[in-house]
């Protein structure tokens, strides 16, 4: 069924699996298409995506300029935009490439209201602004007249977006004030006493109004779509999914709206419409899935459906007529392609760890190929084949090995451990984590399936290499955790990557040190029926985690004003992990873990195991033994600096394109 077409008006797709609207598309200095943005759809249709919107795009200069100067979001210079004539040339050879491949694409069409929005604030809770970057972004009230210019401004860019060549447009009201017309439908943030507040009919008054103004500017039979977030997830303060199925879906279909575009959640106050990791897949569904009960028109579902077999159950069991896929086609963007030929096996997942402020913005953990992200086999040939020696099996040692024998080159893998992943696949054991082992599992495939000689419980000398006599050494060894002096040699002391590998010693009695990727352990265990206490010197929690995991573990860690709702890590038990800020280590003696506070007081906490979550320090004791003793010698991972996954795969990558 996912190989059927389907028909949304004039518009014919050829396959039911979209490239959902992604705000982190490449585009030029002022908004417009250049040749990085046309690669990257064209990517994308070649990997045999069917329908493709852009991210948004404004229409009109004043919201495009208000959205840039809005930090933090548009700080990032995120959004295109179509405000005038002068911009068609450029769409229209981005619509005109696509459509060399079979696949449709759509422009967005939208507008932030983060400065200015249906009702001005302060809003009953903290945005995630407020709480990750204490900045509290005052929002001021519409005016009557701004309205009306921006709704004849998307009439406009409608129109320009059809004479460009899109085959439809899509008004994105969803994801809650972030956009202006969410801010219009939503309880939560419109307070507005005219004729655009108060009841359901008058805050669907201006989305069902510019709706209304693009079929105009458009004509009968061009296709317009609309995004909405079914719930918000912000309770009954917010829109519910009632409410969207009772008020939403039948006003706007009278409208003229053709088709719906499911997504959930409250950008900066509950931002699940950008899940996590930590969300279990395919978790939202049933919210299309309820939304297709009540509608004529096609349906889409979105929200971390990386495996094309669970895109075609859920098309098979009529939850969705088109499942959008994201972040899994900036990691693969061969997707479907593959899955159509077979090869789901060669199929490279989304590890869902987001990385910077909206996630996948200049990077991506698992496919490290800015700015477009193309294809993971993408390479040049190697002018002459050399014999690589990559010494450490972790992500790092394995994508050098996969892009060096990709290239032509006879490689050799050595790993210390019985088995290839390093720290990463040893993190994937925990409950937040597990989705890592995607890459682990992706690489370990393909050095397999491209004869790399991989070879396990060897670690190298400077003699084996010697012996080897390789053109080219890679070394990827990685990076060791840090202990405390006093607590070397204790009983039950693990470090946090020792913890995660000997997960059926830990005790049921858990004391932590670490705030940062700490948080995540003591969630996990937590989660697993231990009573975790997490402590650390700091007084922030998760700082070096991206925000938006952050703002998962903040709201499960401290009682902090941000709304809670569906898709958020789960609680067994309020108050465990208890976490002690402004503590620092002592001692382990006899009776527990020994701490003291910023006032000096002192207090021991009894433990059954004490797992010791702080730095890392590069694991390059080879280096001094081998540089300048081999032909050619790189360092990559964390044995060259102590990074992130995409860090570590990003140099891996740059270091095999080269040799």
């Amino acid at each position: 069924m996912i190989l059927e077409p389907i028909e949304i008006k004039s518009m014919v797709l050829k396959n039911r699996i979209g490239f959902g609207p992604m705000l982190n598309q490449p585009h030029g200095p002022n908004g417009e298409v250049n040749e990085d943005t046309i690669k990257w759809y064209v990517t994308r249709a070649k990997g045999g995506v069917g329908f493709a919107l852009t991210g948004t795009i404004n229409p009109s200069v004043a919201t495009y300029e208000e959205f840039l100067k809005t930090p933090p979001i548009g700080g990032l210079g995120l959004a295109l935009t179509l405000h005038e004539d002068s911009y068609i040339t450029g769409y229209k050879k981005l619509t005109e490439a696509v459509h060399q491949y079979g696949m449709k694409i759509g422009a967005q069409i939208g507008a932030g209201g983060i400065t200015k929005g249906a009702s001005s604030s302060p809003y009953p809770q903290k945005s995630i602004t407020d709480v990750l970057f204490n900045m509290d972004i005052p929002v001021e009230e519409y005016r009557t007249e701004e309205l009306e210019e921006i709704k004849k401004g998307c009439a406009d860019t409608a129109a320009r977006a059809k004479k460009a060549g899109f085959d439809c447009v899509e008004l994105h009201t969803a994801h809650g004030y972030v956009s202006l017309w969410g801010g219009f439908m939503s309880p939560f943030t419109n307070r507005r006493t005219d004729k655009y507040g108060g009841s359901w009919e008058n805050r669907l008054r201006y989305p069902s109004e510019t709706i209304q103004a693009i079929r105009e500017a458009v004509g009968e039979n061009y296709p317009i779509l609309v995004r909405i977030s079914a719930d918000e997830l912000l309770g009954s303060a917010g829109v519910t999914l009632e409410d969207t199925l009772k008020y939403t879906i039948p006003i706007f279909e009278e409208a003229g709206v053709d088709c719906f575009d499911i997504t959930m959640g409250s950008q900066l106050h509950n931002p699940n419409n950008i899940p996590t990791l930590y969300v279990p897949r395919g978790y939202y569904i049933y919210m299309p899935a309820s939304v297709k009960k009540v509608t004529k028109v096609p349906v889409i579902g979105v929200g971390r459906i990386l495996d094309m077999e669970m895109a075609e159950r859920f098309i098979e069991e009529g939850k969705a007529d088109i499942i959008y896929m994201g972040r899994q086609l900036i990691a693969d963007p061969e997707t479907p392609k593959k899955y159509f030929e077979g090869r789901s096996e060669d199929i490279c997942k989304c590890i869902g760890d987001l990385p910077g402020f909206g996630g996948c913005l200049d990077c991506c953990a698992v496919n490290p190929n800015p700015p477009i992200m193309e294809g993971r086999d993408e390479v040049t040939p190697a002018e002459k084949p050399k014999k690589v020696l990559v010494i450490g099996g972790g992500v790092a040692g394995m994508e050098s090995a996969r892009v060096a024998a990709l290239r032509g080159h006879k490689v050799t893998l050595v790993e210390s451990e019985g088995s290839l992943g390093g720290v990463v696949g040893v993190l994937s054991n925990g409950l937040l984590n597990h989705e890592f082992k995607n890459l682990v599992d992706y690489l370990s495939n393909q050095i397999r399936k491209l004869n790399v000689d991989a070879r396990v419980c060897k670690k190298v000398t400077a003699d084996d290499v010697e012996e080897l006599n390789p053109d080219v050494v890679i070394m990827a060894t990685g990076a060791t955790m840090t202990i405390p002096k006093a607590a070397i040699g204790k009983p039950q002391v693990l470090t946090h990557v020792d913890a995660l590998m000997n997960m059926a010693s830990i005790g049921n009695k858990i004391v932590i040190q670490g705030l940062g990727y700490g948080s995540e352990l003591a969630i996990s265990l937590a989660e697993a029926g231990k009573d975790v206490i997490l402590f650390g010197k700091g007084d922030e929690i998760a700082t070096n985690i991206p925000p938006l995991r952050r703002a998962f573990i903040l709201k499960r860690l401290i009682d902090v004003n941000l709304c809670k709702g569906d898709g958020d890590i789960p609680i067994r038990k309020e108050s465990n992990p208890k976490v002690l800020t402004g503590r620092t280590f002592v001692d382990v003696t006899s009776d527990g873990v020994l701490l003291e506070d910023k006032e000096g007081r002192k207090e021991t906490f009894p433990y059954d195991t004490f797992i010791i979550s702080m730095g890392r320090k590069s694991n390059d004791i080879l280096r001094n033994d081998l540089k300048g003793k081999v032909p050619e010698f790189y360092q990559v991972g964390d044995c060259d600096e102590v990074g992130e996954i995409w860090e570590a795969m990003q140099s891996a990558n740059t270091v095999a394109k080269q040799i």
